[in-house]
């Protein structure tokens, strides 16, 4: 599910985009690294959040992984329409904000904004869901990892819309029908869509046992510090045994952190700015042990 904190935040200007845009396997993607081999032969899928490549902030993160990784990392243009636009976030603040003086005029411009908002945002809840485009999802991701050179690995890491199809991902085969993994390593930050499913997220785990993190907002809306320790108590029970230590996944706890804190966090906002460079870092250090 969706919630009011998918759709806030800020657009990130420190810094330009220095990927490109290509056509792979059908689909436009951002490409973010070269494919160096001898820096990396491993490939990031970036799941992004709802604005996909029309938020910049999502391109410099795939940027960053790249860099601290060596690995591609690929942001496939797969969320409806192509993702919201950000022009909308400021006017999402002002739904979201307190109101400072209850005056008429200001209850009206709050309700007059939120009425702004609704053929963009129901829509998109409504018909935007990740379930809708998976396969075409699980397609671009078999491809990829096919054409990975030999000992290459293919991670995936997912933001809010992402992070649904990214740990459905870790279920899945090379190819239908197989035995061998498609995904080697996930990350994902504050997701949506899965809270009322934790044992979609120990499917992710136990099936292929895929190393598993996942960077938790503790304030979220969603997937917060509550849900994630319910979760993580679930997994354990269900991979209880002699063999429970082959599993790896972590579940790091962001204080103070709202939902998007990871990718459109205000740089007014430094508890949130410092949990999303340190859930960057957590991304590329997990990437970092199981891809490379």
């Amino acid at each position: 599910m969706s919630c009011p904190d998918c759709f806030r935040g800020s657009v990130h200007t420190h810094s330009e985009p220095t990927g490109t845009i290509e056509t792979l396997h059908g689909v436009r993607t951002y490409v973010a690294g070269s494919s160096d081999s001898s820096r990396s032969k491993s490939a990031i899928l970036y799941l992004p959040d709802a604005f996909s490549l029309k938020l910049v902030n999502n391109k410099l993160l795939a940027d960053q992984y790249a860099s601290a990784t060596g690995c591609r990392v690929l942001i496939p243009d797969v969320v409806q329409n192509g993702g919201l636009s950000p022009d909308l976030m400021p006017s999402m603040e002002v739904v979201m904000a307190p109101l400072e003086k209850r005056t008429i005029g200001a209850v009206l411009y709050k309700v007059y904004t939120a009425l702004t908002l609704l053929p963009y945002v129901v829509p998109f809840m409504l018909f935007g869901k990740p379930a809708t485009v998976y396969p075409q999802i699980l397609a671009y991701a078999r491809a990829v990892k096919a054409e990975l050179p030999p000992g290459g690995k293919l991670g995936v890491a997912g933001f809010c819309w992402g992070a649904w199809p990214g740990t459905k991902l870790c279920t899945e085969t090379t190819v239908e029908g197989g035995s061998e993994r498609l995904i080697d390593a996930q990350f994902n930050g504050h997701p949506s869509y899965i809270i009322d499913t934790p044992e979609m997220v120990i499917d992710a785990i136990k099936t292929f046992k895929v190393p598993y993190a996942s960077a938790v907002a503790e304030l979220d809306i969603q997937f917060n510090a509550e849900a994630a320790a319910q979760t993580e108590a679930k997994l354990k029970e269900a991979i209880a045994g002699p063999n429970e230590d082959k599993y790896k996944y972590e579940f790091r706890i962001y204080k103070g952190c709202h939902h998007g804190f990871c990718v459109r966090s205000m740089k007014e906002d430094e508890l949130n700015a410092q949990g999303g460079r340190d859930a960057a870092k957590q991304a590329t250090d997990w990437f970092n042990k199981y891809l490379n």
